[in-house]
Formats: C-alpha cells, sequence, structure tokens
C-alpha cells in the first residue's frame, strides 16, 4: 500500500503502538525527595540553598542552610557527605561537592556576614548536673 508523503503508519496501527488522542490524559506532579536530601544525614534542603549559591547570592544561601544546620563550617569539614553517592549529577559527569560548597559559605559567613537574628531566645549560661566540688575542700 502507498501512503501519502511523512504518513508511514497504516490506519488502525494507533491501537497497537499504544499511541493516540491523550485529550483524557492529564499530567500529575509527583512531589518526591530528592536523592541527596533523602541521603544527607543532616536534613538539610540542599537544592534550596545550593540554588542561591550557584546563583552567587551567599549570603542568602548561607541564611537559608542555617535553618537546618546552625554550623555548616563545622559540617561541612567532618560531614561524610552521603549526598554526594546520591547525586543523580555523577551519572553525567561527577557528583556535586555539596560539603565543600557547605564549607565555603560558612567560612564566608565567618568573614562577612553579621550573625542571624537570636529569635527572641535568651541566651542562658550552662549549667552542670554534676556538683561541682569547692575550692576550700
Amino acid at each position: 500500500m502507498d501512503h501519502p508523503y511523512a504518513i508511514t503508519l497504516d490506519v488502525g496501527s494507533s491501537l497497537a503502538n499504544r499511541t493516540g488522542s491523550w485529550r483524557t490524559e492529564r499530567p500529575v506532579y509527583v512531589d518526591r525527595l530528592p536523592p541527596c536530601n533523602n541521603a544527607c544525614p543532616a536534613g538539610e534542603n540542599i537544592q534550596k540553598w545550593l540554588y542561591h549559591a550557584e546563583s552567587g547570592d551567599y549570603e542568602t544561601a548561607w541564611r537559608t542552610l542555617t535553618q537546618d544546620n546552625p554550623l555548616p563550617a563545622v559540617m561541612g569539614r567532618v560531614c561524610y557527605h552521603p549526598c554526594e553517592g546520591a547525586c543523580n549529577r555523577a551519572q553525567i559527569d561527577e557528583a556535586v561537592g555539596i560539603n565543600s560548597v557547605e564549607r565555603f559559605l560558612g567560612d564566608t559567613a565567618i568573614r562577612n556576614f553579621p550573625p542571624p537574628i537570636n529569635c527572641g531566645a535568651e541566651a542562658t549560661p550552662l549549667k552542670s548536673t554534676r556538683p561541682v566540688p569547692s575550692p576550700a575542700a
């Protein structure tokens, strides 16, 4: 059977190929946790602060990061970064160095940014639960 130009399928083949009218189908948004967030032991929202860091807005990135992690400079040094092992980017070239960016943001904040607002909580001195020996004894 000769087909007109640019038509290569026979009539009725849309059922066999499972193609055809999709007017009744609607996309459904599925909100899934990214693999790096799922692997993060600190439970950080990595995409949220990494977006600001990539755009060069380091202060906003740091303030966003400190909502989940109050010590990013320390965590960037001591975390064993399981997020990088779960990173989807590793399938393309190499994983994003999330702990390095986190350490950079913490170090930059220590040098350049004012500390975050205290949120109304007053500082209280630490008290020991053990009895302290008196110097006269």
